[in-house]
């Protein structure tokens, strides 16, 4: 029993000494910065200190230069055994396009929603003569009328030309009055 024992104790050792071999117990490297780095850089800098690389995500954001680090996990500077995993959020080389649904004669409250909803965030609003009274007319985009079904880039400048509903109404004596069929229904 005591031999048994005594091998037991001995495999367990062996064990522990061989895991804190296998798994670098205690050794860690820090993570580099590759913030703003293009991939092939960043790549170069994060297996120099021992990691592997792996591309997570892309997204735009126009703050960052196009193909570059925007996020990375784990952050810079944290300690990490070699051999893990730097996953990178790289920023897109385009801007996604999203298209313009259709806006006219839709209310600029309706219609200001919808577009930050998509993610529009440079909306602004021109007033002009009409008698309709906050319903969109018109739409345009940084400079150019555009139609429903353009695909344009969130960071576009979209102007609603929106009716002030100031424009002079028609005298009583000038209407002209059209007779309509009227239907009834039944359901």
């Amino acid at each position: 029993m005591l031999a048994i024992g005594a091998a037991t104790l001995a495999i367990c050792i062996a064990a522990m000494i061989w895991l804190d071999f296998f798994t670098e117990h205690g050794e860690y490297h820090r993570v580099p910065d590759v913030k703003r780095c293009r991939l092939s850089e960043a790549v170069a800098r994060i297996e120099a200190a021992g990691f592997r690389c792996e591309v997570a995500d892309s997204t735009y954001n126009d703050k960052f230069p196009l193909g570059s680090v925007i996020e990375q996990d784990p952050k810079a500077g944290a300690e990490a055994k070699s051999q893990r995993t730097v996953y990178l959020s790289l920023n897109a080389s385009s801007p996604r396009l999203v298209a313009l649904p259709n806006l006219n004669d839709m209310s600029v409250r309706q219609g200001e929603s919808t577009l930050m909803g998509l993610g529009f965030r440079n909306v602004t609003i021109t007033r002009v003569p009409s008698p309709y009274k906050d319903l969109i007319l018109s739409i345009s985009a940084d400079g150019r009328t555009i139609t429903s079904g353009t695909k344009l880039p969130l960071s576009a400048r979209i102007n609603l030309t929106v009716g002030d509903g100031d424009e002079a109404q028609p005298d009583g004596d000038s209407i002209e009055v059209v007779e309509t069929d009227v239907f009834d229904l039944d359901f």
